[in-house]
């Protein structure tokens, strides 16, 4: 029998605040405005009012100061913790208030769905 390759996933990027970033931590998605751009690098700094936080990206998708942006990417841990962004997303146009409130909700009603799923399959 003929032997199956393994794919390698990635690990799925856990929606944070740049406060809550842990050791544990591989890759993030953080919401915030874009408070400074170095070209040269190809480095900008986010900013998601917990602080700030250098992300690392091609320089194809430099945001400018100002814009709002998701980023998800990789925790890159160096003398300080920054983010090599895998994808930067215009998010200008979302409405962070609800962007927020679905989170929240998400926090609160996930568990229960997941619980109540491990009680029906058993």
């Amino acid at each position: 029998m003929e032997e199956v390759p393994q794919i390698r996933r990635r690990r799925p990027a856990v929606e944070k605040k740049i406060a809550e970033i842990t050791p544990e931590d591989v890759r993030v998605s953080l919401v915030g405005k874009v408070v400074k751009v170095d070209k040269i690098d190809y480095i900008f700094w986010l900013d998601d009012g917990t602080g700030v936080i250098a992300i690392e990206c091609e320089e194809n998708i430099l945001p400018k100061i100002g814009q709002t942006v998701r980023v998800i990417g990789r925790v890159i841990r160096n003398e300080k913790v920054h983010i090599y962004g895998e994808v930067v997303q215009d998010f200008s146009n979302v409405n962070l208030d609800y962007l927020e409130e679905i989170q929240e909700l998400e926090k609160k009603i996930l568990p229960k769905l997941e619980n109540a799923l491990v009680w029906w399959l058993e």
